[in-house]
């Protein structure tokens, strides 16, 4: 029987049924698009190419703690040979990678990776390999970089390196399976920038040694050194696999979960806004006799007939929408080596249950009051709506925002990585007191629109009165549209205020009239020169890191486990302090010394005031930080300063990460000039004294900041992709809740036509309702987004308020209007066909 009725419900008011059905469709939608991207990541197992043909790598330790380093930590030179005496062992590689350029050729400055000549078997036929073996001076090529620049045997190239720039004979050509170019192994552990230490040792075993037994006996030989085998290889040759592995998964697993708990919120209100509409229904069949249970299980049924039914045609979408993300991702070098896009039922199983754990007890919750109460009550009640909320609501609704500000206050309060990823359940607890707290919500916002409205007249106070009378309609529309703005301002406010701030923050910051830079880097001794030339006040190489910082007082501790950005420099502090205003607030730059220099056992250092109050360290304090690499140095903080987002939050001398960064090259050369009305000349001089640098170029300090502000952040670009999705399908609800608050007054739109108002003043009426709903859902998540993200914006850029570009501002107000309107206009324009003496009876 609860079948039938079901069923009979459906066909008697399907507008109910398809909103209930859109919302569970998109929710489904997302949840498999979003947990078929998450299986992809998980699952992602890519095969070794470069260590093939070693069974056994040995190899540093990559982490620290929980976190993966930033830059490679290496091994010593001296456990190869102790490694290849090994009874098992045939033959072992010390193998690593360092940047170069190569020019000369006829295509240009070409970046590539250096490595020994004794790698190149890695990469090639081992016979081939050891046929062409540079000698000091000498260099092999692979045969498609030797093509493109155009040389053979025997010419010049050119090469930019750590050590500086030097002309080499191409020594030969060499068929690999990937772009490489090979040194002497003497010379390359000169060029590397880290002679004496490798990135890994390729163990390659005797005949009949499997790869078990011998790294048995490797790991008994390597001490400290991981020994790896199988899958495990592809962290060495492939160090930033686990990185963007863990970026993927991290990623659409919040974005899985946060599609779950909206999906709940927004389908449980859905499905109690579609019971709700049909009390006059259900009171009807209370009064010939259905019992409560069988009310109860009519509106389960139904419920589960719905989302069985949207999470089955929400399945195929999903994948196409997962598909599309993979391809972009791709295009874009964020998805993990190995990674593949297959169809899963575990994204599918995921929604449907979500999709019934909504939509049933939602349904239930809303039945429960028609179905115990007496027939005459509900049929009243279907009639004549209830004003106020009951007194569990009203206490829930209390707890849910006393819940929200608590965690606000200590958990968003505290900042770092905790207060982020507590973020989206704020917010949800925030919106799940709007919900329930929503009918007060309402008559709140009624009656502070209520004088404007009346200004418009007529339309204007029935509006008003529609507003008071249908307290409990009003939030149910409400509520949606605040989950809309409370997402989209929060993602996205964090985000613009995070790039309004570094952009105002480097920009000030950087005070160098022209910057030198180059593709792969620029050795540091490109600066020293640059420094020598008559009309520079001061050259400063800066190189991008990254460091783990101590807290003070604690052996291990660092803040929320996360690396901050740092810049190392060439030169002097007052150098550095020529080319960029930090905004000092104590100490001097001039201070920042490097071990060698006397001073403090590990030299000097400044920090920003975040890092510095985190920390919980002060000017004249030391300071443990943990390099890119994993080595610790404790430094003596001379400075603290306030733009840390401009450039960098730690400022450490080059000479202090010598030999611990990937790659020991500058990024960049600031040039200060000791004339700014002689820039032009310096420019013309500068780029003729680099005219034998391959690759450098030389641009004006606002055209260097310019290009870098155009190019397109990978991770921003993610970011915004999953900030599409989560308010895409916020905004679909939110339209898709409005659309069924308006098919609901079809009566009530035919009586007001029947008694003589024209179809103008009943749209212009619906409309003034639209625009309350619109006004009262854009503040209210705006108040939301700004009570969550203040604390964090505080946090992270020391900002009281976040950032919104005006236009922006405008695009979410304008983007706000048109959900409403649209969402109330389109279904009006339906009901306004229908004749007034058939709307009475007919429902929508």
């Amino acid at each position: 029987m609860s079948n039938g009725l079901a069923r009979a419900q459906i066909r008697s008011r399907p507008s109910a049924f398809i909103g209930t059905f859109v919302a569970l469709l998109f929710a489904a939608l997302v949840i498999v698009a979003s947990g078929t991207m998450l299986v992809a990541g998980a699952t992602a197992e890519p095969t070794a190419d470069r260590y093939a043909s070693a069974p056994v790598v040995v190899a540093e330790d990559q982490h620290l703690g929980k976190e993966m380093l930033t830059d490679r930590a290496r091994l010593d030179a001296s456990l190869a040979a102790k490694l290849g005496k090994l009874p098992q062992v045939s033959a072992v590689v010390a193998d690593t990678l360092f940047p170069v350029t190569l020019g000369g050729g006829t295509s240009g400055a070409v970046p590539l990776q250096g490595q020994p000549a004794s790698a190149a078997r890695l990469v090639a036929d081992p016979a081939a390999a050891l046929a062409v073996t540079p000698r000091p001076g000498e260099l092999v090529l692979d045969t498609k970089t030797a093509a493109s620049l155009g040389v053979t045997a025997g010419a010049q190239v050119k090469v930019s390196s750590s050590t500086g720039i030097a002309a080499y004979r191409v020594a030969g050509v060499l068929d690999a399976r990937a772009p490489g170019v090979w040194f002497d192994d003497t010379e390359a552990g000169r060029l590397s920038g880290h002679p004496g230490k490798v990135d890994a040792i390729a163990v390659l075993p005797k005949p009949g040694v499997t790869a078990e037994q011998l790294a048995e006996q490797v790991e008994d030989a390597a001490g400290s050194a991981e020994v790896l085998t199988g899958s495990a290889r592809v962290e060495v040759e492939n160090p930033g696999f686990a990185a963007a592995k863990e970026t993927m998964v991290g990623m659409f697993g919040a974005l899985g979960g946060l599609c779950v708990y909206i999906s709940i919120f927004v389908v449980a209100n859905t499905m109690s806004l579609s019971i709700s509409q049909r009390q006059r229904e259900t009171a009807l069949l209370r009064g010939i006799g259905a019992r409560p249970g069988q009310i109860r299980r009519m509106a389960a049924t139904e419920a589960a007939l719905v989302a069985v039914l949207a999470a089955a045609t929400g399945s195929v979408p999903g994948y196409l929408v997962a598909r599309w993300m993979f391809d972009a991702m791709a295009s874009r070098d964020l998805v993990p080596a190995g990674a593949e896009l297959k169809f899963s039922w575990i994204p599918i199983a995921v929604a449907l249950v979500t999709g019934l754990l909504s939509a049933v007890p939602g349904s239930l919750i809303a039945s429960n009051r028609a179905a115990r109460s007496r027939p005459a009550e509900a049929l009243s009640e279907s009639t004549l709506p209830r004003r106020g909320i009951g007194p569990v609501r009203l206490v829930l609704g209390l707890a849910a925002l006393a819940g929200a500000v608590v965690l606000t206050v200590n958990v968003l309060g505290a900042g770092g990585q905790t207060a982020d990823k507590a973020t989206p359940f704020v917010l949800l607890s925030f919106l799940v007191s709007v919900g329930l707290l929503g009918p007060l919500l309402a008559r709140v916002v009624t009656e502070l629109l209520a004088l404007p409205l009346r200004l418009l007249g007529t339309t204007g106070e029935m509006a008003t009165l529609n507003g008071r009378a249908r307290a409990r309609r009003l939030s149910s529309a409400i509520v949606p549209v605040a989950l809309v703005v409370a997402f989209g301002i929060t993602k996205i406010g964090m985000q613009t205020t995070m790039t309004h701030e570094s952009r105002e923050q480097n920009a000030a910051a950087l005070t160098a009239d022209l910057v030198i830079d180059a593709p792969a880097g620029l050795p540091t001794g490109v600066a020293e020169r640059t420094a020598a030339l008559s009309g520079v006040r001061a050259a400063t190489g800066l190189t991008d890191t990254s460091v783990f910082v101590g807290k003070n007082g604690s052996a291990d501790a660092r803040p929320d486990d996360t690396a901050v950005s740092a810049r190392a420099f060439t030169g002097t502090g007052d150098g550095l302090a020529h080319n960029l205003d930090a905004k000092v607030l104590s100490g001097a730059m001039a201070g920042i010394l490097p071990a060698a220099a006397g001073g403090p056992k590990d030299g000097t250092v400044a920090i920003s005031k975040r890092v510095a109050d985190r920390a919980g360290v002060k000017t004249g304090q030391p300071v443990k930080l943990w390099l890119g690499d994993g080595t610790v140095v404790r430094p003596t903080v001379v400075a603290t300063y306030e733009r840390g987002l401009g450039v960098g939050e730690v400022l450490l001398p080059q000479a202090t990460v010598a030999g611990h960064l990937t790659s020991q090259l500058s990024d960049r050369i600031l040039v200060k000039g000791a004339d700014r009305a002689q820039v032009a000349r310096l420019d013309g001089e500068l780029k003729a004294a680099l005219a034998a640098t391959p690759g450098a170029e030389v641009r004006t300090a606002s055209a260097f900041t310019a290009a870098k502000n155009e190019a397109d952040p990978q991770m921003a670009w993610l970011e915004t992709v999953a900030l599409s999705i989560i308010s895409g399908f916020a905004a679909i609800a939110a339209a898709n809740t409005l659309a069924m608050v308006t098919f609901e007054r079809l009566r009530e739109v035919s009586m007001l036509r029947l008694i003589g108002m024209n179809v103008r003043t009943v749209r212009r009426i619906v409309r003034l309702e639209a625009l309350t709903v619109v006004l009262a859902g854009l503040g209210i998540g705006a108040a939301i987004a700004l009570v969550t993200l203040s604390p964090l914006i505080k946090d992270a850029t020391g900002r009281s308020l976040p950032y919104l570009p005006p236009l922006l501002e405008l695009l979410i107000l304008g983007v706000t209007l048109a959900i409403g309107l649209l969402a109330t206009g389109i279904p009006l324009r339906r009901l306004l066909r229908v004749r007034p003496v058939e709307g009475l009876t007919r429902r929508a």
